[in-house]
């Protein structure tokens, strides 16, 4: 996993899509077919099963209003199965040019905030991590991470709603909180790169 994690840093500095002058490796896009899917997609998210997290301790700070966590490894949930294909077109879009011809998506899961929402900082499994801004006004805060060389420095991400991002997974992040009175809705998930195009690495 660290010769993958290198691999792909050495190619976002290479192919100059490093988003930042940091040590994070991100990239952020436009998901292709935004305008499209929001409306339909969030009336899925509205009727489907959730859950809702709290916590305050020493180790969580989480006031998650709606999310299915629970449920994602569930591939069968009829948002997930409505947004799924648009999904796979977008991370295709994004890898080839980075050299990998595959990818495996384990879990994917929503979660909306509300009003003073918030999730701590926390990291994810896979080898990054991905974050779709399907519902976003302008005045919620857009998500923070942590460079790993000064974890004194706290890089605010320049996203917006429509935007998708990946970062890698280890990076540790938070959603601050939704100060605005609007409901903010994110889709995640956990990837794994593989499969190297052929002749790629000598390149």
């Amino acid at each position: 996993m660290g010769d993958i994690l290198l691999l792909i840093f050495f190619i976002l500095v290479m192919s100059k899509i490093i988003l930042n002058n940091l040590s994070v490796p991100y990239v952020i896009q436009k998901f292709n077919d935004h305008n499209k899917i929001k409306r339909n997609l969030l009336l899925s998210i509205d009727t489907s099963a959730h859950e809702k997290l709290e916590a305050d301790n020493e180790y969580y700070n989480d006031n998650i209003h709606k999310l299915d966590w629970h449920k994602n490894k569930d591939f069968e949930r009829p948002w997930v199965k409505q947004f799924l294909p648009f999904l796979n077109t977008q991370i295709f879009t994004m890898i080839k040019p980075l050299g990998f011809e595959n990818f495996t998506l384990p879990v994917l899961w929503y979660q909306q905030y509300l009003q003073n929402g918030k999730h701590g900082w926390h990291v994810h499994g896979g080898n990054y991590t991905g974050v779709y801004y399907l519902e976003m006004p302008k005045e919620s805060p857009t998500t923070q991470i942590v460079d790993p060389s000064n974890m004194n420095n706290v890089i605010n991400l320049n996203v917006q709603e429509g935007d998708f991002v990946i970062f890698p997974s280890f990076v540790i992040h938070r959603a601050p909180k939704n100060k605005s009175h609007k409901r903010k809705t994110i889709i995640s998930f956990n990837i794994y790169f593989d499969k190297i195009i052929k002749g790629y690495e000598s390149e």
